[in-house]
């Protein structure tokens, strides 16, 4: 057949099928048949037709010819172009759309579904999630209900961050913060830390549960006093006298970075500071802060690397799979956790 330029219409792929342009719309509308009682052969006449086309814009009928729209969705549960949140997702974005580059794919963003209570709902109505073979989920909390829906439609996905909001076999990609912090915690009882004060938002996210989780492995070496801040720290230089805490851990380097002016206020500058979280580009008094160096790059590419298995393999074929992925990040021991009583 040759080419058409421009759009191929369900009157075409009706002329080519034999049919109507009623049932081609029924059949493009209800694909598995739940709802409308089509023969199998007008179903086949119908694909076979689509497939002819050489060129289909329409998603819906390319995915029902069986042919892939190199369409990768990108969703996110709460803004991802922030300052604060581009400070992460910045490097995990671009490793994305390089990963995306390689493969092939066009990267679909989704933004129309708006942001409620500072979060998104993935099956929103105006969330135009069937155009894209699969997508890749960017939250620090999701949705379980979201999640449970796509492990039981099928519909190929891979969230970045460790998930735990559903029982249901959730693929994802993601930091083993737990064993990060570990260590952190490790090095300041090393340099003679027997009390630390770990400043946090009060999260109910599976990477912020896997940091205290791991404060509370650490047992009592260094002894460690959890607080939940919110906007205001003027509070902190007490609860450091309260603790008699020689060192300040916080969830985040935005924190951190808050505290340290605080402290700074209040001449108790020489308290050691970390984050718990990736501190590149951050700096505390021209002191390179220590926390986490985490492989965002490397993260974007097997996230992509496997929604690209994931698309490729039929459903009932994938228990071979290994759709849960924790990387291994490094410590940057940085120049803000000294020795206790130590020189800055």
């Amino acid at each position: 057949m040759t080419a058409k330029p421009g759009k191929v219409t369900q009157r075409e792929i009706a002329r080519i099928a034999g049919v109507s342009q009623t049932t081609v719309s029924m059949v493009l509308n209800d694909r598995d048949g739940s709802n409308i009682r089509i023969p199998d052969a007008t179903r086949e006449r119908v694909r076979r037709a689509i497939e002819q086309s050489t060129y289909v814009a329409d998603p819906a009928a390319r995915r029902l010819a069986g042919l892939d729209n190199k369409i990768l969705g990108v969703f996110t549960y709460e803004s991802a172009l922030t300052p604060e949140s581009m400070d992460f997702y910045g490097p995990l974005l671009n490793g994305i759309e390089r990963a995306a580059e390689s493969l092939g794919c066009d990267l679909l963003f989704f933004t129309s579904s708006p942001v409620e209570e500072g979060r998104r709902r993935l099956f929103h109505r105006n969330t135009r999630l069937r155009l894209a073979d699969g997508c890749v989920l960017l939250g620090q909390q999701m949705d379980g209900e979201d999640l449970e829906r796509l492990v039981a439609e099928d519909f190929p996905f891979v969230a970045v961050g460790r998930r735990d909001e559903t029982e249901a076999p959730v693929p994802y990609v993601g930091i083993d913060y737990g064993a990060l912090t570990e260590t952190l915690l490790g090095r300041a009882a090393e340099l003679g830390h027997e009390r630390v004060l770990y400043i946090h938002r009060n999260r109910n996210s599976p990477t912020a549960r896997d940091r205290l989780a791991a404060i509370e492995r650490a047992g009592h070496s260094p002894a460690v006093t959890l607080a939940v801040v919110g906007d205001d720290l003027a509070g902190l230089p007490r609860l450091i006298g309260e603790t008699g805490a020689t060192a300040v851990f916080a969830e985040d380097a935005f924190l951190v970075e808050d505290a340290a002016l605080v402290l700074g206020d209040a001449g108790a500058d020489a308290v050691s500071l970390a984050a718990l979280a990736e501190v590149r580009g951050h700096r505390i008094g021209g002191r390179n802060l220590t926390g986490f160096h985490t492989p965002r790059q490397q993260i974007a590419a097997e996230a992509l690397a496997l929604l690209q298995q994931l698309i490729s393999t039929a459903p009932d074929e994938r228990g071979g799979i290994e759709i849960q992925r924790l990387l291994q990040g490094e410590v940057a021991f940085g120049e803000t956790l000294t020795a206790r009583g130590g020189a800055r």
